[in-house]
Parts: C-alpha cells; sequence; structure tokens
C-alpha cells in the first residue's frame, strides 16, 4: 500500500495530461482493494432465546472471539475455508455449527439458544483461555449454579441457599454470622470472586464469641453481602487454585457472575415463618437491565431482607436472685432454692422468658449494586460495577441474673437483664476496568477494584456494672467500637492464543498478568464506658456485659503491600489431551515471596468419558485481622454442673501476653492439593462426575483453647489482667490432613410437554490432626497444660464440628402451567466435645434428612407463584443428652455442630415478576 501512495505521488504531473494513466490506476487500486478483501468472508448473525435476544454471547470462529451487541447481533470476517462456529452464553448449552466460508461472501444466520441445566454449562473460572468450556470439559471440577436454582431452595440468604446447593459447601449456622466452608476447611481457605475480581474479606474474626463457629481464628467470609437479585449464577471451583488467583485459594475458588443480560425487568418477593409462629421473613428484590446507548448495558438490583428472631431455649432451672456457694450442703442448697422461689414468685419473674431464648437472631439488610459495560470503540470495552450493603443483626446474649453482682447493677435491673448486641455492618465494592485486543492479537483487561467492610458494635439493654455508682442514672447503651477493612487492588492481565503459530497443538494459550493489593484493618475505640473499669479494686467488671468493646490500648491501624506475578498456560494437545499449568510469584512486604504453582490435565478416553487430575502447592499468609486480633467477652464456663459467665479475652499474637505465655508469632501456612476424578455422559441426557481430592496444610491458623486463671501458673502470667478469667491466642498450633470425594449425578429430559430435572450431589469428607500439635515452654509439661495451646475440645471441631458427609437429592418437574420441586438434604453425624478431661460430656448426633417441597404456578408468562416448606417434617437435631450440657435446662439442642440448625419447619409464599 504505501508502494502505491509513493508511485501515485512520483507520477502525478503525468496523470493529469492523459487518460489512459488514469484509467491504469483505477484499475490498479480495485485489483489491490479486491486482492486485499477477496479472500475474506462475512458472517453475520443474531443469537437469541426464543423472542428474547442474548446480548454478551461468546461467538468463536477461526480463533477469533467477539461478543454479540444489546440487540444480539455479531459479524466476523474471515478467510475462505471451512469452519466451525461455536457459540457459547451462560446458563445456555453450547451451539456449534459446521460453516463454509467462500470469498467476498456474506452470510447471515440466526441461533436460537437452548437452556442449560446445572450440569454441562460454560464455566468463566479456572481458565484464562478464550475458549469458554463446558464444566464437563474442563481440568478440573466446577459446580454451575444458576440465579434460578438458587431462588427455588427459598433460604433467607445467599449463604444458605449455597448450602442446600452444593455439597462440598459448608455452613454453621450461628446467631451472628455464617462462616462457610468449601471441602472441610477453614472459611479463610475459599476465595471469593465477583465478576471474575477479588472481593474483600471482612473485618471480622471468627472469635468464638458466639458458639459453634466453623474456622475458629479464620477471617469470615460474608456473601450475603453481595444483592442476590444482581447474581446470574455462581461458579464453585473445587480445587486448589493459589497458583491461579491468590494465596488463599487452597480449598478453591468461587466466583460470583453478575447479570448483564439488556431488557429484562425482574422483581421477586417472599414472605414466610416458621411452624412456631416465630422467624417471620420478608425478601424483597429486584433487577432491571437496559441497553446503554444501544451498544452497552446498564444492571441495576437492590434486595431488602428482614427476618424476626427464633426462640427455641428451656427452662432454666437454676436461682435468680441468691446464689449458692459450690461447697453447699444438701440442706443448705434446699433452703437457698426455696428462698429463690419465694423471689421468683414475689417478682413474677418467668424461668423461660425471657432467660432462655436461645435461637436465631433479629436481621435487618438492604443492598444495591449497578453493573455496566460500554464498548468505546470496536477492539475496547468500559466496564464497571459499584455495590453498597448495610445490614443490622441484633443479637440477645446470655442473661445476667441479678444474683450476680460483679455483672448487674440492681438498681438499673433489679430483676437482671439480657443485653442487646447490635452489630451493624457495611460493605462496599467498586470495580471499574477496561478491557480489549491489541493490533497483534492479546487480549487484555486492565482494572481497579476497591472494596471496604466495617462492623461497628454497639450494646443496648446493657449496662457497665463498675459503674454502679450512678444507679439508675447509669447508661445502658454503650457504643463498643469499629471494625474497618480496606483492600483496593489493581490487576492487569494479557492473554493470546498461539494454535496458529505452533500448529502442533490444537489451542496454545498463554496468559500473564499483575496484582497489586494493598490491605489497611483499623479499629476505633468504644465510648470509655463501654470498656473501662471504674471498680478496679472491688468485684465488679468493667465493660459492656454482652458486647464486643475495643478499649483506647487495643485501638490499631496495620496495613500490607501485597505484589503478584502470574503465568498461565493452557493447550489442547490434541481432541483428547488438554493440559493447564499456572505459577503464581507473590511478594508481601512482611512475610517475604513465595511461589505457588499448578499441573492440571484431562484425557477424553472417549466422546463420553474423560479423566482428569490436578496437582497444586498453597501458601497462605495470616491476614491482618488475626494477626491483630484483640477482644474481650463473656463465655460460659461449667463450673461442677452450673455454667457461670466468666470474661475471656483474645490477646493479640504479638503482644507481651501472648510472648509471655510463649506463643510464637504467626507463620504462613503452606498446602499441598491433589485432586483426581472423571467425568462422564452415560447419555444425551444424564452427566456423571466423580472427583477425590487430599489437601495437607501445615501451620494451619487456628484460635487456642483456653488458658483459664483456675491454674495457678496461668493466674501468674494473667496478673496484669485482673478481670479477665480465661485467655486465648490466634496461633499455628496444628497440621490437618483432609479427604474426600465429590459426586454429582445429573439428568434432563423432555417428555412429550413435560420437563424432568433429577439430580443427586454428594460429599464425603474427613479432616484429621497429623503430627506434633504446637505447646509452649513457659507452662509446665504436666496434666494441667496438655495440648492448652489446642485441646481436646478444639481438635473435635476441626475433625467432626463439619458434617462428615452430605447428600442432596431432589427433582423438578414441570408441565403446562404448574411445577413441583422436592429436595432431600442429608446432613451427616456430628459431635461436639465439651470438657478436655471430663469424655462424658461428650455429645454425639446423627445423621438427618431435611426434606423441602415447593409448588410453581405459572399464571402468566411473566408471572410465577409459589408455595411450599422447607424441612416440611419439622426435624430438629438431636437434643443434647448429659445435663450438665444443658445450662440448668436453658440448651434444649447444641449450637456447636448444627450445619441445619434448630429452628424446625419453614412455610412460605413466593411471587416472581420476569418483565
Amino acid at each position: 500500500m504505501l508502494w502505491l501512495l509513493e508511485t501515485t505521488k512520483h507520477y502525478l504531473p503525468a496523470l493529469r495530461k492523459r487518460w489512459w494513466p488514469k484509467l491504469f490506476l483505477v484499475i490498479l487500486f480495485t485489483c489491490w482493494f479486491s486482492a486485499s478483501f477477496a479472500q475474506d468472508g462475512i458472517i453475520m448473525g443474531k443469537v437469541k432465546d426464543g423472542e428474547t435476544v442474548l446480548q454478551g454471547a461468546t461467538v468463536v470462529i477461526a480463533h477469533k472471539s467477539s461478543l454479540t451487541n444489546s440487540a444480539g447481533e455479531f459479524s466476523n470476517s474471515v478467510k475462505a475455508g471451512t469452519y466451525t462456529l461455536i457459540i457459547t452464553h451462560v446458563g445456555y448449552k453450547k451451539s456449534e455449527q459446521p460453516i463454509v466460508v467462500k470469498a467476498g461472501e456474506t452470510q447471515r444466520f440466526e441461533f436460537n439458544m437452548v437452556k442449560g441445566d446445572q450440569l454441562g454449562e460454560v464455566v468463566v473460572v479456572g481458565s484464562r483461555s478464550f475458549i469458554q468450556r463446558s464444566n464437563l470439559n474442563t481440568t478440573v471440577p466446577v459446580d454451575v449454579i444458576g440465579s434460578e436454582h438458587l431462588r427455588q431452595t427459598h433460604q433467607f440468604s445467599l449463604i444458605q441457599m449455597l448450602n442446600l446447593a452444593a455439597p462440598s459447601f459448608n455452613v454453621s449456622r450461628e446467631n451472628v454470622f455464617e462462616p462457610a466452608t468449601l471441602r472441610g476447611l477453614g472459611p479463610d481457605h475459599m476465595l471469593i470472586l465477583l465478576n471474575g475480581t477479588r472481593y474483600h474479606n471482612t473485618a471480622f474474626v471468627n472469635n468464638g464469641a458466639v458458639k459453634g463457629m466453623l474456622g475458629l481464628g479464620a477471617v469470615a467470609n460474608d456473601l450475603s453481602s453481595i444483592p442476590f437479585s444482581a447474581i446470574e449464577k455462581i461458579e464453585i471451583l473445587r480445587d486448589g487454585a493459589s497458583a491461579q488467583y491468590g494465596s488463599d485459594a487452597i480449598a478453591g475458588v468461587m466466583n460470583i457472575v453478575l447479570k448483564k443480560t439488556a431488557g429484562k425487568t425482574i422483581v421477586n418477593m417472599q414472605l414466610g415463618q416458621q411452624y412456631k409462629g416465630d422467624g417471620e421473613s420478608i425478601v424483597f428484590g429486584f433487577n432491571n437491565s437496559i441497553s446503554f446507548k444501544k451498544k452497552g448495558f446498564l444492571s441495576f438490583s437492590g434486595d431488602f431482607q428482614r427476618r424476626t428472631p427464633t426462640h427455641r431455649g428451656g427452662e432454666y432451672q437454676g436461682t435468680v436472685y441468691y446464689d449458692i456457694p459450690g461447697n453447699a450442703t444438701p440442706a443448705v442448697r434446699d433452703i437457698i432454692m426455696a428462698r429463690d422461689n419465694n423471689k421468683i414468685e414475689e417478682r413474677a419473674f418467668s424461668r423461660k422468658t425471657p432467660v432462655s431464648n436461645d435461637g436465631s437472631i433479629q436481621l435487618s439488610g438492604l443492598g444495591f449494586l449497578i453493573n455496566g459495560g460500554y464498548p468505546i470503540s470496536k477492539e475496547v470495552e468500559l466496564f464497571w460495577t459499584g455495590s453498597v450493603n448495610y445490614r443490622s443483626a441484633v443479637y440477645e446474649g446470655a442473661y445476667r441474673f441479678p444474683k450476680t453482682i460483679a455483672q448487674v447493677n440492681t438498681e438499673l435491673y433489679p430483676d437482671g437483664f439480657k443485653g442487646k448486641s447490635v452489630i451493624n455492618s457495611r460493605d462496599i465494592s467498586a470495580i471499574a476496568g477496561f478491557r480489549g485486543k491489541t493490533n497483534t492479537g492479546w487480549n487484555w483487561e486492565w482494572s481497579s477494584v476497591l472494596g471496604e467492610n466495617s462492623n461497628t458494635y454497639t450494646g443496648k439493654n446493657t449496662n457497665n456494672a463498675s459503674q454502679y455508682i450512678l444507679g439508675a442514672n447509669a447508661p445502658t447503651e454503650l457504643y463498643g467500637g469499629r471494625l474497618v477493612f480496606i483492600q483496593p487492588i489493581n490487576n492487569l492481565s494479557f492473554n493470546k492464543d498461539f494454535a496458529n503459530r505452533i500448529r502442533a497443538f490444537k489451542s496454545f494459550n498463554i496468559g500473564l498478568g499483575a496484582e497489586y493489593r494493598l490491605e489497611n484493618y483499623w479499629t476505633a475505640e468504644g465510648e470509655e464506658a463501654s470498656w473501662k473499669d471504674y471498680d478496679s479494686s472491688g468485684p465488679r467488671l468493667g465493660g459492656i456485659a454482652g458486647t464486643a468493646s475495643i478499649s483506647r490500648q487495643d485501638v490499631v491501624n496495620k496495613s500490607r503491600k501485597v505484589a503478584g506475578l502470574y503465568g498461565d498456560l493452557e493447550t489442547d494437545v490434541n481432541d483428547n489431551l488438554l493440559i493447564n499449568m499456572a505459577a503464581r510469584f507473590e511478594n508481601y512486604n512482611d512475610y517475604g515471596n513465595n511461589l505457588a504453582g499448578k499441573l492440571a490435565m484431562r484425557y477424553n478416553i472417549s466422546s463420553t468419558f474423560s479423566i482428569r487430575a490436578s496437582l497444586s502447592s498453597g501458601f497462605h499468609v495470616p491476614a491482618l485481622q488475626q494477626i491483630y486480633l484483640t477482644s474481650t467477652g463473656s463465655a460460659w464456663k461449667n463450673i461442677s454442673g452450673i455454667n457461670e459467665l466468666v470474661t475471656t479475652g483474645i490477646f493479640s499474637n504479638n503482644s507481651d501476653v501472648a510472648i509471655a505465655f510463649g506463643v510464637k508469632q504467626l507463620r504462613p501456612e503452606k498446602a499441598i492439593n491433589m485432586s483426581g476424578g472423571f467425568t462422564s455422559s452415560l447419555s444425551p441426557h444424564i452427566n456423571f462426575t466423580v472427583d477425590g481430592y487430599w489437601i495437607e496444610v501445615k501451620n494451619r491458623i487456628v484460635l487456642t483453647g483456653m488458658f483459664d486463671k483456675n491454674n495457678p501458673y496461668v493466674n501468674s502470667l494473667l496478673q496484669n489482667h485482673p478481670n479477665i478469667d480465661q485467655a486465648q491466642f490466634v496461633t499455628n498450633a496444628i497440621n490437618t490432613k483432609t479427604r474426600g470425594i465429590d459426586i454429582v449425578l445429573n439428568g434432563t429430559w423432555q417428555i412429550r410437554k413435560s420437563g424432568l430435572q433429577l439430580s443427586l450431589a454428594a460429599n464425603f469428607t474427613r479432616t484429621n490432626l497429623f503430627g506434633a500439635i504446637l505447646s509452649t515452654d513457659k507452662l509446665p509439661a504436666d496434666s494441667l497444660n496438655t495440648n492448652t495451646l489446642f485441646n481436646r475440645e478444639e481438635r473435635e471441631k476441626i475433625e467432626h464440628g463439619q458434617p462428615a458427609s452430605k447428600i442432596i437429592a431432589s427433582g423438578n418437574y414441570k408441565r403446562g402451567k404448574l411445577g413441583i420441586l422436592i429436595r432431600n438434604t442429608r446432613f451427616g453425624k456430628t459431635a461436639v466435645v465439651y470438657s478436655s478431661s471430663d469424655k462424658s460430656r461428650d455429645e454425639y448426633f446423627s445423621a438427618k434428612i431435611l426434606t423441602d417441597v415447593s409448588i410453581d404456578y405459572f399464571l402468566k408468562t411473566w408471572l410465577t407463584i409459589t408455595a411450599g416448606a422447607n424441612n416440611i417434617f419439622n426435624i430438629y437435631p438431636d437434643p443434647v443428652k448429659n445435663p450438665i450440657n444443658k445450662n440448668q435446662g436453658m440448651i434444649i439442642y447444641s449450637v456447636q455442630a448444627s450445619p441445619f440448625g434448630y429452628k424446625g419447619g419453614y412455610y412460605f409464599v413466593n411471587m416472581a415478576f420476569n418483565f
């Protein structure tokens, strides 16, 4: 082309004088233009679902990838030849069509996509290749769970929806927070992505303030902070992915994919309550997706939730107004009890309400999210996501009886009180970036992310007992302080397929990228009365009774810098063999360097049967929240069969107290993850996958057992903290091995005018400690101090706190305007240890099956009404058997090992509008 322009410029004077050179120039330009484009053909088309166009569908032809626009249209130019046109879209089965491209010819096609089932769907997570694969064809197992499938569980929160949709996903039903785990590991071993970018953690550490939390000492992962109405699907990568996404992906990755299809409005509302008449809930959500300037899209989503508390406690059998000494004779005990009963009758005090109301909390939340994208040129697209979520949880703590003068100002509360801990949680997330393609064929993406979580603590209907001098004028509402975690991230990535240059391979995709992350954890002091002891020489305790508080000396503000580089290679060596290799180098300014790697392969033995396996390493650095965790609270301590409230203190890992106890500074966890299995299409309608795994974690970060002041050696080490009865620390106390197997069987049939979906999914897992438990040389090696860093109680939580198995079997039948869904979920057995020395207090809970039933009526094409019940047969876990463990009658069900809670049956009605 340059030669042609130079020739034209040189002979321009002659061209003006003669006509035949002009004709020659026209012919020359025409020949050049034709030669440049005659070899290309143009493929144009539209992708639809019935009458609905599908924006964002991926169209692949001749190793060229493009996305459909807001009208569902695409256009590609390729050289003449025979190709296979591949179209994929989230929630739809892959469409493949052979196409013969002729030189200079334009061909137009229309594709009507078919909705996919839960398995066999296109996945994004797990690969940086531009080739989107079905999760049946990936090198590692990936669950794909659509929003409709999640909605059909009719649970209150996204976390509980996943609990009934993914067998390898476990949740601890808690009074305040609901930490989630994957494949039996800890909550912070699962990395959360939002639209493929890292989502921020919470500022909260599972500190044991509420019994039963999975992964004590781990940083919680709060999935419920993302509005459910904005979610298109969730991808769960069940395999070690530290080398691909980050060091904390030892158990796997959960990628939350947001809606982006334009031209839809979805409204959903659900009302329900527990069989016992409490726990009323309302859930309202909306999503509106529109076309943005005819090229891009804007998706607006909002959620509102509110749930009232439940009450499942027993009747308190102890004394209220008068304390019984531990050494009292039976006769003296009877006298004091009779005197107390008379006072109870005189005061019209109820032993059941409000003393014993063990159950779930009051919770309300409001969240908004906006998601969008806009092509600013043919090769560059701008994308953005912003969300804000606010939730308020009201937790009613243990009852403080007037006999306990150390914690009760009787002038304020002559009959005692049940304090309310109000936790206001706020999450903010903002993502913005560009993606495009260079002239040399490299796909690139740059993004900047900001995430923040904050938790504010307020105590209501409570007191600071050491302010007794103020009498009835003492404050009853106190601000306890605030925890904040902020995480800004910058990412830059590139990927390109070199198959056209390396022709020995069917595909040869290289991905490269860099990440720079900042982490900032800080705390704000509560008001003075929330933590100060105004009666330091007396028996009355300072601080808020029943609510966490942050004192002036416990305020921290710590930051960290993390830089990472990664490389990813995925190649289809041939039609049968797929290999993926990844490496990630990370530098932490406080923990140095690490290199993680992964190798994964899939081999197609036949068109219907494949085997796959992977081997990866992991390196999990302690979170800032774990290093600097400091907390003061209350806990139950069993003394001669009577549970008494004591004050507990968690001291930061680098504190003077931790050093005095000989607790070593936190180190990174190191992990090895191996997995292997197979996938099979047993028929055109049935898919079957089996995957086993073995995960070893060394230097696992946990919360220690209790160091009790009754031990004279402990008492001497806590002499500068007279108000603390028990102490704990976060440390690398143990090593664990986790092994298990995941099985998924899924079938879909169209029978005349009916549709039937059947699925069976199961997870069997077991975690055991191995090697020596870390000990301290500051305490003598006697019976009082054996395994204090991680005692028998804590070991049982790791090994049996989660169910050893979970099996989910469901059937979904639709015909005409009616549909029925039946789901059975079997939660395996669990166990709880209440004492390191008294094995008679051990509790064992048998497996239970919960049955959910719902009936859909499709009143209009845009309106569906659903009625049903979860746990329709009103199944409860086994009650606590040992009277000592019942906390003088107040506890009926254990909060420590109840994977499905103990609220009983729940019925509901739901209305879904889809315009």
